[in-house]
């Protein structure tokens, strides 16, 4: 490391070239918006210089920062087959600004990456954020996105979730059983039916603007650790995407690299662990989470199940509320307490068609928790995309089962779509007639405006569609 003192007062140009000369070790120059030579203390080492107001003394800190640093850049460049950020590649170091009330640098920094007015990305790093290593290594790993140069993956509406998702992964991961590795998961099976992008940048206007709904795209980097360390999933697949070059948003990357099927199936297994009680995590980060669910989020909005059935099944055919059910790569759970040797058929029938005439795709899992066995998964017998029905039998020590529907169509954008279903839990054996599996497929006997005018399948707009068996669906029409 070189440290770059203003105790000496050579002009600027001066003093870089005796830099260069009194160190063999020296890459890179300077260039830097915020800081002076003058009023800051400086430490470098490999491609980076980090600043400091000259009124503190930061180096020793600086030089564990820069320790752990450098070992994240090996890894983003070595493991995982990222880039640069453009300002080694241009010859210069990239700046690291400790900052904190009352020195030089600008009011209201924060902490994280921007651009300067040269167009090279900096990080700030607050007074007390800068030794937080979850968020060292989260914002290091941005350092390492910039260069990407997937239109896909941009940092925008649909495709902005994946940027902060990867971000706390890799903070995660490189911090192996660290408490706060996840503080955000609870919120994945409190509002298991958000759609898998939704972010600051795609929040629908209809959605509550709370905690739990504003940290979903920072919660998702539990899906990525569950890919990478429980899955076959090479680590490298969550970054190749940002630079592939691609025009597909990262959850459609990942569903053709990984392949529909096997994506699918681990989109579903992720869930169904979560809602064991989070299986593949240590308890003191759960423990965390949880903590942090109960201080901050809201508790009106808290859409762990959609019912809860006591000993009993659900009396036919039930259908979530709108606000609750599945929307595109989202889940809807239902939970079944049991003290009984009973016969329980669990049954799928969803729509097959979302609400904006998108073809959907539903799978369904059973979770059984026995107090003496531990617990079982038992997938859904799917006899279509969205059909799909499980019969088991339970005892006394089949405590608790939950049920799991899992909406993934091959459809990756927008974040207002629904894809509705509707499932029942019946006791007992039930009758050939009885079966989901032996009754006809609904019949669609007439479709009408909002006036009431019969309409053609094709018109576009909304559209209420009347079936064979007395019920309705509103739907909405885009043009082709």
């Amino acid at each position: 490391m070189i440290k770059l003192s203003s105790k000496f007062k050579f002009r600027l140009p001066l003093f870089i070239a005796l830099m260069f000369l009194m160190s063999g070790k020296a890459q890179y120059t300077i260039n830097s918006e915020f800081g002076n030579l003058i009023d800051c203390d400086t430490l470098t080492s490999g491609i980076y210089i980090v600043w400091w107001d000259n009124d503190w003394d930061y180096e020793a800190d600086a030089t564990v920062l820069l320790d752990y640093m450098n070992v994240y850049r090996d890894v983003c460049l070595d493991e995982l087959n990222m880039q640069d950020p453009p300002n080694p590649i241009d010859g210069y170091y990239y700046n690291v600004y400790l900052h904190q009330s009352g020195d030089i640098f600008p009011n209201g920094w924060g902490n994280g990456q921007g651009t300067d007015s040269n167009g090279y990305p900096y990080l700030t790093l607050p007074i007390g954020a800068h030794n937080d290593w979850i968020n060292v290594a989260h914002e290091t790993f941005h350092v390492f996105q910039y260069s990407g140069n997937s239109p896909g993956f941009d940092y925008s509406g649909d495709s902005q979730w994946y940027i902060e998702a990867a971000a706390n992964w890799f903070a995660a991961i490189q911090n192996p059983g660290a408490d706060r590795a996840f503080v955000e998961a609870e919120s994945l099976v409190r509002l298991p039916h958000v759609p898998l992008w939704l972010s600051y940048d795609n929040f629908p206007p209809n959605y509550p603007q709370n905690w739990q709904r504003y940290v979903h795209q920072y919660a998702l980097a539990l899906l990525f650790y569950y890919l990478s360390d429980y899955t076959d999933v090479p680590d490298n697949i969550i970054t190749d995407g940002l630079y592939a070059g691609t025009t597909e948003l990262p959850q459609e990357y990942f569903f053709n690299q990984i392949g529909g099927s096997v994506f699918r199936d681990h989109f579903i297994d992720w869930a169904a662990h979560m809602t064991n009680g989070f299986d593949f995590l240590p308890q003191n980060q759960i423990d965390e989470f949880e903590n942090e669910w109960e201080v901050y989020a809201d508790p009106l909005d808290d859409n762990e199940f959609i019912q809860i059935y006591d000993n009993e099944g659900s009396d036919g055919w039930i259908r979530p509320d709108d606000d609750k059910v599945t929307t595109g790569w989202s889940f809807n759970t239902y939970k079944l307490i049991n003290q009984n040797t009973e016969t329980y058929t669990f049954e799928l029938n969803g729509d097959p068609f979302g609400n904006y005439s998108t073809p959907s795709y539903f799978q369904g899992k059973i979770v059984v928790q026995n107090t003496n066995t531990g617990t079982t998964f038992y997938d859904l017998d799917m006899s279509s995309n969205f059909q799909g029905t499980i019969t088991l039998n339970l005892t006394p020590e089949d405590t608790t089962v939950y049920f799991i529907v899992a909406s993934m169509p091959e459809f990756f954008t927008n974040v207002d779509q629904l894809f509705s279903h509707e499932v029942r839990l019946s006791q007992g054996i039930l009758s050939n007639n009885e079966h989901l599996l032996d009754q006809p497929i609904k019949k669609i006997i007439g479709r009408y405006d909002l006036l009431g005018r019969e309409i053609s399948e094709d018109v576009e707009g909304i559209q209420f569609i009347i079936y064979d068996d007395g019920s309705s669906k509103k739907i909405y029409r885009t043009r082709n």
